[in-house]
């Protein structure tokens, strides 16, 4: 469609100047239709230590499927790591948040008080996870002594982010 619009402009270019100017918007939205990822999503993932050795990392997935891993504490690797993954299966963790309502969660979950759990361990390690995808962006702190249903929503999303990464290769 593009080229088209390209050999007309070049044989009328007084005459179609307008109508390229009115067709562009329309172009960009075609375009971004083809790539449902927007450009600036950033999805993060970070694990904190616990009473026992669990393992202290971040993971961060960028919209082109690149994907960086820094290891802290009782993992495998230590240090950065990249790779690169699937844009697909960023569309695909998108979706899953979109699914489980995440922009719609409180802020926290077992950290400062018990709201949203319905009943606590006595310990866990804490996971932050944050995104920011288009116009939206959150960010959550799940301490994982909160049990309850949404806290087991916010597990599953940090377990495919988990998956989607691949960073069982680096912590275990």
């Amino acid at each position: 469609m593009l080229r088209t619009v390209m050999k007309v402009l070049r044989r009328h270019p007084v005459r179609w100047s307008f109508v390229a100017l009115c067709a562009l918007p329309v172009l960009a939205c075609v375009a971004s239709a083809a790539d449902p990822v927007p450009a600036n999503t950033v999805i993060t993932l970070q694990r904190g230590a616990c009473e026992k050795r669990c393992a202290v990392y971040k993971v961060v997935l960028f919209a082109d499927g690149t994907v960086i891993y820094d290891g802290q504490y009782y993992v495998r690797k230590t240090g950065v790591m990249r790779d690169k993954i699937a844009v697909e299966g960023i569309d695909k963790l998108l979706n899953e948040f979109q699914a489980a309502g995440f922009f719609d969660m409180a802020d926290q979950y077992g950290y400062a008080n018990e709201t949203g759990c319905s009943s606590m361990l006595s310990d866990g390690p804490v996971a932050i996870v944050s995104i920011v995808s288009g116009t939206k962006s959150k960010a959550i702190i799940h301490n994982h002594r909160c049990v309850g249903a949404v806290p087991g929503q916010l597990a599953r999303l940090e377990s495919s982010i988990d998956t989607l990464a691949n960073t069982v290769r680096w912590t275990k």
